[in-house]
């Protein structure tokens, strides 16, 4: 019954992956030149507004934002008929249903969430679950968790159909236009996969993808770099300053380890503690303070401000993975499916 209840929804899903994918074909398909001139979004007193009007917003940002949107549409639809046919192919070959195939490959694979999990989950989530002792609460969890590991482990299944059938993505994620040039980079120079992260210091959100960052240098070793832009929130009011203090201290070639201490250390970035960290990190202190006080790093942040928002960024973290745009931070899952079609596609 749990399986047939999953198919239906698998199927609607697929369906409604299509109805996305025909729509965005539609309305993102390339124009003539002829056409993308004279093609009207609106008429305001006579005037034709066109696409070429709405790029000249913030700085074309908001055309930008457009295109990614856009590409994403065409992306979630792609993969859902991807998934659908590789689920089909393989059940098809081995002469079963693929509810069958699902519940032999995912179902059957699913651990039993452990103490440690269920009680992790529930201290994390007292006030959501109304003040339910653990007893109470635990079969919810329980429920929750075995979701999640069970959409964890199609994801595993479907990205082993996809290495064995040898899929290759020719969608292309819009161009990212930005300069690497003398910005951080973690990872060998050759690596094949490049991650663009625009982040910001006193960003919580930005601080949790960290350990998923670990977890794709980990996994892929030389296969990624990581290259590190500023984009410093005007409402975080020390966000800016850590930025170019993280530049003081590369002068010094202490770049990554003063970024981990940043991360650390997101709610204590006051101008003293700056200072702090450079001189717990061994660093020549005279040298960094004059560094940062001269405000030397100001126009070079601004600059990767200005470059994350013409390539549509407008909050973080934001992740481009070899042109692929990823907003928030994103479970490691979410990083190693594009890390693997950006392979794919090689």
């Amino acid at each position: 019954m749990e399986q047939q209840r999953d198919r239906k929804g698998y199927n609607k899903r697929s369906q409604l992956g299509l109805l996305v994918l025909a729509c965005a074909v539609f309305i993102a398909r390339p124009l003539g030149a002829e056409e993308e001139k004279s093609s009207a979004w609106a008429t305001v007193g006579g005037r034709n507004i066109t696409e070429a009007d709405i790029a000249t917003i913030n700085n074309g940002q908001t055309a930008r934002t457009m295109r990614n949107q856009v590409y994403q549409a065409r992306k979630q639809a792609l993969d859902t008929f991807i998934t659908d046919q590789l689920l089909e192919q393989e059940a098809k070959k081995r002469g079963i249903s693929r509810d069958q195939l699902t519940k032999q490959e995912v179902d059957s694979k699913i651990p039993e969430p452990s103490d440690a999990e269920i009680e992790q989950v529930y201290n994390s989530n007292k006030a959501r679950l109304g003040g339910k002792a653990l007893a109470e609460a635990k079969p919810t969890i329980v429920s929750y968790l075995k979701g999640q590991k069970r959409q964890e482990q199609l994801q595993n299944y479907v990205r082993s159909l996809r290495r064995a059938a040898k899929v290759k993505v020719l969608l292309q994620p819009p161009p990212l236009n930005v300069t690497l040039d003398g910005a951080p980079v973690r990872g060998s120079a050759n690596a094949p996969v490049t991650i663009v992260e625009f982040s910001d210091f006193q960003c919580p959100y930005c601080a949790r993808a960290q350990a998923e960052l670990v977890k794709v240098r980990e996994t892929y070793k030389d296969k990624v770099k990581i290259v590190y832009k500023d984009y410093p929130l005007e409402f975080h009011a020390n966000a800016r300053k850590a930025a170019e203090a993280s530049r003081c201290a590369a002068e010094q070639g202490k770049y990554w380890e003063y970024h981990d201490v940043l991360f650390a250390n997101g709610t204590a970035l006051e101008l003293a503690n700056l200072k702090k960290f450079a001189a717990d990190l061994k660093l020549d202190t005279t040298q960094f303070n004059a560094c940062l006080d001269s405000g030397k790093y100001a126009a070079p942040v601004s600059k990767d401000v200005a470059e994350g928002s013409q390539a549509g960024v407008t909050g973080t973290p934001a992740f481009f993975i070899n042109g692929r745009f990823l907003s928030g931070a994103q479970p490691f899952a979410v990083f190693q499916d594009a890390i693997e079609e950006a392979l794919e596609t090689r």
